[in-house]
């Protein structure tokens, strides 16, 4: 089972925690203060090379919208996230996006923001072909204004050479798990919650079917990413993770 830890900057000595205490991946929070430069790379080089740990990068996303109709803003948010894309390709295969949102300005117009939207992934997709890497976008939480929170919004978004990273608990915020497990899933986000807001608990401590959930994933080859709040949560999910796989007898484990 390839499991991952999500988190912003670790240490050294957290890359090698990570390492020992069973996780196999890394997916770095490159967003705000913990954005990619030379020395957050050359970590990320040390968690492969020397942790022999995978990466996925999830894109930055703090005060961007590729659903922006500010063209500045929309262009801006487009530079960081192909720029995420070229510093660190030698290292991470898998680019998580987040959907654009629907600003007050967009709301006057929300057909022009959706169609900013799909033509800012489909020029990311690009850039990550050129690369060699996968772009994928995310479904997100039930927040309003927020693009991408139903299958039927992702199923677009996905058709022009762009990925999905099925986040499960975003989805049971919409209720709509069993709606997303049938789609095409390129990477997964797990955590927890009561189906209401987007708490990032535990696994188990929310009201997430994890043995249906799981059971439906038994084919996927992909990374599972824990979205914990420090390494502690981290490793108190993967143990329940590792437990609800064989429960489940699933070929993740």
């Amino acid at each position: 089972m390839r499991v991952y830890f999500s988190s912003g900057l670790l240490s050294i000595e957290q890359l090698g925690a990570l390492a020992d205490g069973g996780f196999t991946g890394w997916e770095f929070i490159a967003d705000g203060a913990k954005r990619l430069n030379p020395g957050t790379r050359s970590l990320i080089k040390h968690a492969v090379s020397s942790c022999c740990l995978e990466v996925s990068i999830h894109a930055p996303f703090s005060d961007l919208n590729i659903a922006s109709v500010n063209q500045p803003i929309w262009l801006e948010t487009l530079r960081h996230i192909k720029e995420t894309i070229a510093l660190v390709a030698e290292y991470a295969h898998v680019f998580v996006i987040h959907p654009g949102y629907i600003s007050p300005l967009a709301s006057q117009c929300i057909g022009k923001a959706v169609s900013k939207n799909n033509e800012a992934l489909r020029e990311i997709a690009r850039t990550s072909a050129e690369y060699g890497v996968i772009a994928t976008v995310e479904n997100m939480a039930n927040v309003g204004g927020f693009l991408g929170r139903l299958p039927r919004e992702i199923e677009v978004m996905t058709k022009n050479n762009v990925g999905f990273t099925f986040d499960v608990g975003h989805a049971h915020t919409m209720q709509s798990i069993g709606s997303f497990l049938p789609m095409h899933i390129d990477h997964v986000h797990l955590h927890d919650n009561h189906g209401t807001a987007d708490e990032h608990l535990i696994l188990g401590e929310g009201n997430v079917d994890w043995d249906v959930t799981l059971t439906a994933l038994k084919h996927y080859k992909g990374a599972l990413v824990l979205e914990a709040k420090n390494l502690s949560e981290g490793a108190q999910s993967l143990s329940y993770l590792k437990c609800a796989a064989r429960r489940c007898a699933a070929e993740l484990v």
